[in-house]
């Protein structure tokens, strides 16, 4: 049975639709008499209760910039057992890189009904990294993207429907990662933050794709759960479980904010659509062309994400979480155990729109 204050508040946001500019804010309600399509925008908080309805939405002449942060601080402890002795007791290793990007979205087909198409510009990508190793002599692959364009569809609740053209990238990234060698020593992987990539585009807007029920929208104090994987200095699968938990919502000049918090956890199952940018057998670069058996041991972490529920857009998000690895040698060496602690910050700015 319905709620008919309920169907008559939605039905008077549907009329109310039909007199404005397309906006990409629609979302799918099972009702005793079939399947209905609700048009979100307009619709207040106090028409539908406490609930918040979030959806993603795209207008026809607006382009939406922003700047895309990605950097970790990696160390390499080559023996925290400590059983080598003072005298040959090596000091970490420690590596610092940053991705910066700024990529511009616009719409190029806006069905409010269903998927609209976006097309997607990097107008820059700069990558800094500092080793007390050694300093990686080529540019990182990930550069090669200033300039370049892809598109992808979107659903009203932001879950990307179709990665083909982004997975062809991440592809073609994936071939310039590799330094031009002899037969004998094979393929070598130069450092890259294509991984880095990935998941900042993968999940821009997951914090509403992963709302269980869309229709039933969000209130304060609710959570949500979904499964993610991680950007990592080397190509092995790894996976969080990430809890969204809307915070409050505020009232200000520019439109209602959903606060939406998140917490972050190692996750004991892989990501099935993890993008993989490599092809064929290689070996590494550096240090982690030494190491092997990685054995995850924790990932914790939180973060805040700014969304506009009125305009449907992601203003803001700040991640910050740590990843404890085990590892071993490609030869024994003994009884040492070499770990790996990576500290991950992740930040998304909208520059304007």
């Amino acid at each position: 049975m319905t709620d008919p204050a309920k169907d008559e508040a939605v039905a008077e946001c549907i009329g109310r639709f039909y007199g404005k500019a397309l906006i990409l804010r629609t979302i799918v309600s099972l009702t005793c008499t079939g399947i209905i399509v609700l048009a979100l925008a307009g619709c207040r908080q106090d028409e539908l209760g406490t609930t918040n309805l979030l959806s993603v939405d795209f207008s026809e002449d607006t382009l939406l910039r922003y700047k895309l942060v990605s950097s970790r601080d990696t160390e390499v402890n080559l023996d925290s057992t400590g059983s080598a002795s003072k005298a040959r007791k090596s000091k970490p290793q420690k590596t610092s890189e940053k991705l910066v990007l700024v990529i511009a979205y616009k719409p190029v087909v806006i069905d409010p009904y269903g998927l609209s198409t976006i097309e997607a510009r990097c107008e820059s990508a700069k990558v800094t990294r500092t080793s007390l190793v050694r300093k990686a002599s080529e540019r990182d692959a990930v550069e090669s993207l200033a300039g370049q364009t892809f598109t992808f569809q979107i659903s009203p609740t932001g879950r990307n429907e179709d990665y083909s053209d982004l997975k062809a990238l991440i592809q073609r990234l994936g071939d310039k990662a590799f330094a031009s060698t002899g037969r004998r020593r094979g393929r070598i992987k130069n450092p890259d933050m294509i991984s880095d990539f990935s998941a900042l585009q993968w999940y821009l807007w997951d914090s509403i794709a992963s709302i269980e029920d869309a229709v039933g929208g969000v209130v304060p104090g609710q959570s949500w759960k979904t499964r993610q994987f991680v950007p990592l200095p080397m190509p092995i699968p790894a996976a969080r479980e990430t809890t969204y938990t809307l915070d409050r919502v505020e009232e200000t000049d520019s439109g209602r904010k959903a606060v939406i918090t998140s917490s972050y956890k190692l996750s004991d199952s892989r990501v099935k659509n993890w993008p993989r940018p490599y092809k064929g057998q290689f070996n590494m670069r550096g240090l982690f062309g030494f190491l092997r058996k990685f054995k995850f041991r924790s990932l914790e972490g939180a973060g805040e994400q700014i969304f506009n529920i009125d305009t449907g857009t992601l203003e803001s998000e700040e991640q910050h979480y740590k990843v404890h690895i085990d590892a071993g040698f490609m030869m024994p060496l003994g009884d040492t155990v070499p770990t790996v602690t990576i500290d991950q910050k992740i930040s998304v700015e909208l520059l304007g729109q």
